[in-house]
């Protein structure tokens, strides 16, 4: 837009310096006509003393006067025209003047718009490809992830359904399997958890949860976690006297035979007293030995069942060592017995 407003004011200025030069040559042109009748009326005045003028005095006067006067008006005007002209060039000029300040304001700005906007679209092109980078980087991390779940997941068999036993232990085993289970799937979610392992069950032990869920729909029952669907299950099913009867075979169990063999049903035992505490279970472990065995483990000192299950172990190894090296003694004394005979 700015260009051709500019083309027009100064053909509009060139047009007026036109005009100006044309009325100043107009006007020299009168002046000169006005000098040329001013000399030719005085030369006719003095060529013409003691003779007739050839024109009347008065009128050439008044004539010269009538041009003179005309041609002054004229100038006015035409000094009139130039200043109006002028004026016209001069705020022409000044307007010029503050466009062109308004254009290099503008383009300062977009000078600095634009700097502005290539340095943010660097700054946006070096976080496309930092995202790419990590996108290309998380892909391969979720690809191999992926892969080794599935094969893990393959690997994996599922726990054996649940159905209505009411045995203690196989209670138990039934929720460790299933948390064992969900925790290699990586099944974390809360409501995940639960679904999963009402999934794995049957028979009375559906129809139980069956009647659960409506509870839970009518408000009359909670269960937002694995830890709450174990304590309902093993509510429901798990004997009364589960626990009591778990102390009693604590206390009765015995060695009756081999160490080894006391060890593996004594931590049988412990798996349905879990919450016995540590004291009670190595005080009952003791007891139970027989009294040489027991005597041996005594001196160790043990302060934990752990440490006298490895007193244990050990002394079973004992024992068995001295047993072979008995064995094998009394074999050689009967080989150099026959030997003698011999």
């Amino acid at each position: 837009m700015s260009r051709p407003v500019t083309a027009g004011i100064r053909a509009q200025i060139l047009l007026n310096l036109e005009k100006q030069s044309e009325s100043r040559c107009r006007a020299s042109r009168r002046l000169a006509a006005v000098e040329e009748d001013a000399m030719t009326s005085q030369y006719n005045m003095q060529g013409a003393k003691g003779k007739e003028p050839a024109y009347p005095k008065e009128a050439s006067l008044a004539h010269d006067q009538g041009d003179l006067e005309e041609t002054v008006n004229w100038l006015v005007a035409d000094v009139a025209t130039h200043e109006e002209a002028l004026s016209f060039a001069t705020k022409t000029f000044e307007r010029l003047k503050e466009e062109m300040k308004l254009m290099r304001e503008q383009m300062a700005e977009l000078v600095a718009m634009n700097q502005s906007l290539s340095n943010l679209v660097k700054i946006l092109q070096d976080k496309v490809a930092g995202l790419r980078a990590s996108n290309q980087k998380l892909l391969r991390t979720n690809s191999a992830s992926n892969s080794q779940e599935r094969s893990s997941r393959v690997d994996v068999q599922r726990p054996m359904k649940y159905s209505d036993s009411r045995d203690a232990r196989a209670i138990d085993n039934f929720l460790f399997q299933v948390d064992y289970y969900m925790n290699l799937q990586n099944v974390v979610e809360e409501d995940l958890k639960i679904k999963t392992v009402a999934m794995l069950l049957e028979g009375d032990a559906m129809a139980w949860w069956r009647r659960k869920m409506l509870d839970i729909e009518n408000g009359d029952c909670t269960i937002r976690t694995f830890d709450d669907f174990r304590k309902q299950l093993k509510g429901y099913f798990m004997p009364v006297d589960a626990e009591r009867h778990a102390y009693q075979l604590v206390a009765n169990l015995k060695q009756t035979g081999a160490l080894r063999d006391y060890i593996r049903a004594y931590q049988k035992v412990m798996l349905d007293v879990p919450m016995m505490p540590e004291k009670d279970k190595l005080h009952w472990f003791i007891i139970g030995l027989q009294s040489w065995a027991q005597a041996d483990v005594e001196r160790s000192n043990p302060k934990t069942l752990e440490q006298a299950y490895v007193a244990t172990e050990r002394l079973a190894d004992t024992q068995r060592k001295s047993y072979t090296d008995t064995f094998k003694s009394t074999k050689q004394s009967d080989h150099d017995c026959k030997r003698e005979e011999w």
